[in-house]
């Protein structure tokens, strides 16, 4: 098996989630925050702060307007 292999399931909240411009954070942001964390060993609950961390910043001081749920495995 390939070193730093993470699953990631998630809700469409997730994606569509906006920010203050009304862009939407969208799945190719979301593949690039997974991929670069492939460069370095993660446990699925350090990757668990950090997307949520991603998610806090890049929504900033806007309202959830759907659910944002995920799950993350990681060897």
């Amino acid at each position: 098996m390939p070193r730093n292999c993470r699953v990631l399931l998630y809700t469409d909240g997730l994606t569509e989630a906006r920010n203050a411009r009304g862009e939407l954070f969208g799945q190719e942001r979301l593949l690039e925050w997974l991929k670069e964390t492939t460069t370095r060993p993660r446990k699925a609950e350090e990757l668990k702060d950090e997307l949520a961390a991603e998610l806090a910043k890049f929504q900033a001081n806007t309202s959830l307007k759907d659910d944002q749920t995920f799950l993350i495995m990681a060897e």
